[in-house]
């Protein structure tokens, strides 16, 4: 990570501990237009002289009190007047000229243990007098917290509604929702945990967030009575979120978490819960003097865990933690201090700082789920890039079996169609021209010899294969070199310069014959020529040209069917053919593609 980056991350990081840590030293806004109440006297169950000031703490846990405060009013108000307490701990009820006006425990949403509530109440105007008038709160706290009253203030519903919203909302709807958000991320993590078993971190993540619900307990005793006597044991079952937490941060590290502490997030919580229902000590004292110190000590042994993780073991996930656990660490020890009373404080806020872990826990999970997307994704290309490869090389080894099977059928067709040829119809003119030798027939004779060589050019062509054209050309040149010769006309052959051409079959190669052969023909029937040239050389555009000259009459005339069939051929073989006249003779010129087209296929032919 380059400087610049590491000092953003260190900006930010001291951004967002600032704004987590508001709470423990910034206070909310109190009315200033409201008048205040900050003295009380105490009517019964107060351990303090009368009178006391506001706010005030009990100094033992759990018990029940009354307090008296007195406003004066100048006259009858013209508008309606509330009472507000901002903050109170835990249920509190208010009476007015012996009236009861207000109880936080119908009002309230919820007033566990672990939360403060606030209160706001309109004042009967009948009960109103001119003069000094006198509230009663009666007080009451739980057996494992002490009661806290704040300032009492009295003013108009513009005066106490906003500062009453704010507080209704941190108190209250604040908390439900950091529980359904808690509620979705168990659900998410589980879920994740399901499809990866064998990913230990998701399966301990899933347990932390099942396990830290058991928190919430305290919230729910006011909407579910039956939950009050249950709630010590939650608390108790709680403090393996202490031990699962550290596993957490060992997880990230790298590190496997020692069989001893994977045991301690199960004997722990078991041995309070056995201790409880023994009756050796109770419940509320066992929360006190074992999981309070377990849940204080915890976060900070996370926290040099991670520590350790980000600073020498340089694990980025490590330093995701460092800043949530911090923060958790100092909620921890304040509520640590309210709880053994060292400090006084209406609320416990480490319920608000967990949610800090649950987001770094979040951003761990997106973070993997993300990497592993990548190497999914990079594992994809890499399995189409070999599949295209594998693909392209099945393709290769089919055109090569096709090709040799081809190949291999062709050659087959050509030996029989040779021996056929050979064996039958060439016997036959071998007798034909021996025939006309003894009874001394010329004609019968040559044309005999003319059919045989035709004959024995159709054999050749069988035989050639693929870019073998040049090899087809010196075979013609041998046979038409002796016919010239016995009638006295001089060849000059040079294809040396000729390109190769490809695509060539028995087809293609009997054509390519067939048209030098009739031009070479023609010059010597039609002439009479009496030297002829043969010349292979790339044409212009790269094409395969082969030029036949002769030094005869041009044979532009009188051989209409075989210049057909020369352009014929030409035409099947991709090219042309031109034939022109010379000032000393004829000239046909044969262009060629350097690769010739695949022949048409025929019904029933195989691919």
């Amino acid at each position: 990570m380059s400087a610049g980056r590491r000092i953003a991350w260190f900006a930010l990081s001291l951004l967002l501990a600032f704004l987590a840590s508001l709470p423990l030293w910034l206070h909310l806004p109190e009315p200033k237009s409201a008048l205040a109440i900050g003295t009380a006297s105490c009517v019964s169950g107060c351990e303090e002289t009368s009178p006391v000031r506001l706010p005030l703490s009990w100094r033992e846990r759990g018990g029940q009190a009354e307090y008296r405060v007195e406003f004066s009013l100048e006259q009858r108000p013209s508008q309606p007047l509330y009472v507000f307490i901002p903050v109170l701990k835990q249920r509190a009820g208010i009476w007015l000229a012996g009236r009861q006006i207000a109880d936080s425990g119908t009002q309230a949403l919820m007033t566990g243990v672990t939360s403060g509530s606030t209160m706001l109440a309109p004042l009967p105007a009948d009960d109103l007098l001119e003069g000094v008038n006198a509230l009663h709160i009666t007080l009451q706290a739980a057996g494992l917290t002490r009661g806290y009253l704040s300032k009492v203030y009295v003013g108009t519903a513009d005066q106490l509604a906003p500062y009453y919203r704010l507080r209704t909302f941190l108190l209250e709807h604040l908390r439900l929702m950091v529980l359904a958000a808690q509620l979705l991320a168990c659900v998410a993590v589980l879920v994740t945990w399901i499809y990866r078993p064998r990913d230990e971190l998701f399966g301990w993540m899933s347990l932390l967030l099942v396990v830290s619900l058991l928190s919430y307990a305290s919230l729910l005793a006011d909407l579910l009575p039956r939950v009050s006597s249950l709630l010590p044991y939650a608390l108790m079952l709680n403090t393996a979120t202490g031990f699962i937490l550290m596993i957490i941060a060992l997880l990230v590290n790298g590190s496997r978490p020692p069989p001893w502490l994977k045991a301690c997030a199960a004997a722990v919580p078991g041995a309070c819960v056995l201790l409880a229902l023994s009756g050796m000590a109770s419940p509320y004292a066992i929360v006190l003097a074992i999981g309070t110190p377990i849940l204080v000590l915890a976060p900070l042994a996370t926290l040099a865990i991670s520590a350790w993780g980000a600073l020498a073991g340089k694990v980025k996930e490590a330093w995701l933690l460092l800043v949530p656990l911090a923060l958790l660490c100092m909620a921890t020890l304040h509520d640590g201090a309210v709880a053994a009373m060292w400090l006084d404080g209406p609320v416990y806020i480490a319920f608000y700082y967990r949610q800090a872990i649950i987001i770094a826990i979040a951003v761990i999970l997106a973070r993997r789920l993300g990497i592993s997307l990548l190497r999914l994704d990079g594992a994809n290309a890499h399995l189409k890039q070999r599949l295209a490869q594998r693909e392209q090389e099945l393709a290769r080894l089919h055109e090569e079996e096709r090709h040799e099977t081809m190949q291999r059928v062709r050659s087959e067709e050509r030996q029989r169609l040779t021996a056929d040829l050979h064996d039958g119809l060439s016997g036959h003119l071998a007798s034909i021209i021996a025939l006309a030798e003894r009874e001394h027939s010329p004609f019968i004779e040559s044309s005999a010899r003319d059919a045989l060589d035709d004959l024995r050019a159709v054999i050749h062509s069988l035989d050639i294969g693929d870019r073998e054209l040049a090899a087809a050309l010196s075979g013609l040149r041998e046979r038409l070199e002796r016919q010239l010769k016995r009638m006295g006309i001089a060849l000059d052959w040079s294809t040396a310069h000729l390109p190769e051409i490809s695509g060539v079959t028995p087809t293609h190669a009997l054509n390519v014959l067939r048209i030098v052969q009739e031009a070479i023909t023609n010059a010597a029937k039609h002439g009479p020529a009496a030297h002829i040239r043969v010349s292979g050389k790339a044409g212009l555009l790269g094409q395969a040209v082969i030029v036949i000259d002769n030094d005869g009459e041009p044979f532009l005339r009188g051989c209409g069917s075989g210049l057909r069939n020369m352009r014929r051929r030409a035409i099947q073989l991709g090219g042309s053919v031109r034939i022109e006249a010379l000032a000393d003779g004829t000239r046909v010129t044969l262009t060629l593609p350097r690769r010739l087209p695949d022949p048409p296929r025929h019904a029933g032919q195989p691919a």
